[in-house]
């Protein structure tokens, strides 16, 4: 069975949600699996996806800082030797270019290893989020699952597959913020995919991810892919939601497939989002 491992960032007794359209909803109950976007599939929403705040990258970058220093003195006594001689090698041209090449050879290594990491998103929240609603519906047409951490373990234990997901809590942060402590930005022993940008801060999310198997001989060629994980999807589904924005035939109409699926009618549920308002006036009449 897969393994499924949660991060101390999550709180256990919060409430997830997803948020879709009728088509994603259907597609789950038929083939009973998650879909795992690479964070590369982001890029035009969010190119930041991936990425971790100016002060982390520094911090990052020390890390090799040494390597590059041994390197140019190496290359300082070799051209000091090749003087001397009266030589110039094609290897002293070759050792430059590598040294010069260095720094973008990393950063292009680093967008490898990490738009490669493959998530799943929910939304932590006690109640429902218009926002989210918005958001992700289909001009006002969508669905909401309402699941829980224990629900989505039991789901994702019930195949017997070879994959580790992880679960974790997304931190949002200033990534240009100069008063972050390096430290600040690890969450649960990471650093990508658990950070966004405080733009994004509304989302609330929890991710699922998996980092794929690193495979060096085809990082620089092979294409990313996104990953599929079997999934009980009657398991994971705690509740379902049906827009407060949709109307007929809509919501007969994913009452039905619901049906279909054997989801017990109790489970779902028309959202009351904008009801209600009316009966608040009662109680300034309560006498």
């Amino acid at each position: 069975m897969a393994e499924v491992k949660i991060g101390e960032s999550v709180n256990g007794s919060t409430p997830l949600w997803r948020y879709m359209s009728l088509d994603k909803f259907i597609n789950l109950l038929e083939t009973d699996s998650l879909y795992f976007a690479p964070l590369e599939s982001y890029n035009k929403s969010d190119p930041f996806e991936g990425y971790i705040p100016k002060k982390a990258f520094e911090l990052y970058g020390k890390v090799f800082a040494p390597e590059v220093e041994l390197l140019k003195k190496e290359y300082e006594r070799f051209e000091a030797f090749c003087s001397e001689k009266g030589i110039n090698p094609p290897e002293l041209q070759k050792m430059k270019d590598g040294i010069e090449g260095f720094g973008e050879k990393t950063k292009n290594t680093y967008k490898l290893l990490n738009k490669r990491i493959a998530v799943n998103c929910w939304h932590a929240n006690e109640v429902e989020s218009e926002a989210m609603w918005k958001l992700y519906s289909d001009n006002g047409k969508g669905i909401a699952i309402k699941t829980s951490i224990p629900s989505i373990v039991d789901a994702l234990e019930y195949y017997d597959q070879k994959a580790l997901v992880q679960v974790g809590a997304v931190k949002y942060m200033d990534f240009n913020d100069s008063r972050i402590d390096g430290r600040e930005c690890m969450t649960d022993g990471h650093l990508s995919p658990l950070l966004k940008r405080s733009s994004f801060s509304h989302e609330n999310e929890v991710r699922l991810f998996i980092v794929p198997p690193l495979d060096m001989k085809k990082l620089y060629s092979g294409k990313v892919e996104p990953q599929v994980i079997n999934i009980n999807a009657l398991k994971v589904i705690d509740a379902v939601y049906i827009s407060p924005f949709a109307g007929e035939p809509y919501t007969s109409s994913v009452k039905a497939i619901c049906e279909k699926y054997s989801i017990p009618h109790t489970s779902v549920h028309e959202s009351v989002l904008l009801n209600g308002h009316e009966e608040l006036l009662n109680s300034i009449v309560a006498w």
